[in-house]
């Protein structure tokens, strides 16, 4: 819902060419300084994210026939932008095999619908909130590029747009992101804000979204009370293991991590990492993408097989298979850019490729010790070469720093004692780029 803003005019420096909020998709080849963590890998089951249409660019209203002209104050975007609703009770929401709690001013309107059910959340204020409970797992950022795409540049101009926080609700992060727009009006020209926020649960994934200047604070305590006390009765198993990593621009979120160590009937282990980043490439524009990976481990925990895939754009960037054929043997399938690719490699040494979990543990038991330690790893990450695997150094020095290198790519910092990331400082920047362990439960 956009406020008019009496007296702005189309030419008053606000206003730009329309601009694109997501990015198109990118040549395979990438700039020296973007980042590439091996490991640091959203699955590509991202569906129409439920709401369509323009969000409300209100128009300015007109003054009443024969009415002389009313005298405004000044528009005040801060004091606009401030503003909150008062205190909301919490009101049960049930529907299908889930409940949870929202704070509302009325009864939230339920509507279930194939693959999703819509609630229409009253605050007291002249737009709802809007949240999508789905019944699939889904592409965070895709989803969230699709509410942003609302947005038309035809009609709206983008003034900024910004992730500003993200948070870990019941094992999975959540990303919340802003963007204040204006659009022009009989009555001069108006501004609006779309927040957006995207619980990437497994089993019931919620987007929310509210289109009104301010009620930041309103609109985040809401959505994370629905991401706190959502109850399903058709969850998913908790995996052994599950740990959430987040990455920071200075001290903006603009991407996370969550991994899992699934442990199937049969014995079978799995590592399923997820992952959504938001590049902010100026203030209007965000290049985003989503990874996963789903890899087989063996005893060792070292790799057998698996698929990658990383979305941009609603395109796949590429979507490579893996598998072992005999020790250190692997062959390698799939589409890069549109491309097909296909072959095979031998990795050095007989145990073959090493995954997460056998880093994990290799690190862990040198941890123990208080002295430097260098090893390599041979690491698989399709998005810097899918034809054979990555080596990266992992070595620390006397006074206890850890850095983790590969290429061009450095990070330096501390791990926990599982072996896992910890906290670790990209050189890449500026910005100054920093990598944090957020949540884990459960063990290696």
């Amino acid at each position: 819902m956009a406020l008019p803003i009496p007296g702005a005019g189309l030419d008053d420096g606000l206003a730009s060419a329309p601009n694109t909020t997501s990015s198109r998709r990118r040549p395979h080849s990438r700039s020296s300084g973007r980042l590439r963590w091996p490991g640091l890998a959203a699955l590509p089951l991202a569906l129409l994210a439920g709401c369509s249409g323009a969000t409300g660019a209100a128009p300015a209203k007109e003054p009443a026939q024969g009415a002389a002209p009313a005298q405004q104050e000044p528009f005040d975007l801060d004091k606009a932008l401030s503003r909150e609703a008062g205190e909301l009770p919490a009101r049960e929401i049930r529907a299908g095999a889930w409940s949870a709690r929202a704070l509302a001013a009325e009864a939230p309107k339920i509507v279930e619908k194939e693959k999703l059910v819509s609630l229409a959340i009253p605050i007291g204020t002249e737009s709802h909130v809007e949240c999508f409970v789905y019944n699939t797992m889904l592409d965070s950022g895709e989803v969230i590029r699709q509410f942003v795409e609302l947005l038309d540049p035809g009609k709206v101009e983008i003034a900024r747009i910004v992730p500003w926080e993200i948070s870990v609700h019941r094992d999975s992060p959540a990303v919340f992101l802003q963007a204040l727009y204006f659009a022009p009006t009989e009555g001069g020209k108006a501004a609006g804000l779309l927040k957006i926020a995207m619980h990437a649960d497994k089993s019931h994934p919620v987007a929310c979204l509210h289109d009104e200047l301010g009620y930041i604070g309103t609109f985040e305590r809401l959505a994370k009370g629905i991401f706190d006390s959502l109850e399903a009765k058709d969850a998913l198993p908790a995996p052994e293991y599950t740990e959430t990593l987040i990455l920071r621009a200075d001290k903006m979120p603009i991407g996370f991590e969550t991994n899992e160590l699934i442990k199937e009937p049969g014995g079978q282990r799995r590592w399923f990492s997820r992952s959504t980043s938001l590049l902010p490439r100026d203030p209007r524009t965000l290049e985003i993408e989503d990874k996963a990976s789903n890899v087989l481990l063996d005893a060792q925990g070292r790799i057998k097989g698996g698929l990658w895939i990383e979305m941009a754009g609603g395109k796949a960037n590429y979507r490579m298979e893996l598998s072992q054929k005999a020790g250190s043997q692997y062959e390698y399938a799939g589409d890069v850019e549109g491309k097909r690719v296909q072959g095979s490699f031998a990795a050095a040494g007989k145990s073959g490729l090493s995954s997460p979990v056998s880093i994990a543990s290799e690190l862990a038991r040198l941890l123990k010790d208080k002295g430097p330690f260098d090893i390599r790893q041979q690491e698989y990450e399709p998005g810097m070469d899918p034809t054979k695997p990555t080596e990266v150094r992992y070595a620390r020095d006397a006074s206890g720093a850890v850095t983790v290198s590969f290429r061009t790519m450095r990070l330096t910092g501390a791990l926990a004692p599982d072996g896992r990331p910890e906290a670790f400082e990209i050189s890449a920047g500026p910005p100054r780029l920093t990598l944090q362990r957020a949540h884990t439960r459960g063990k290696l």
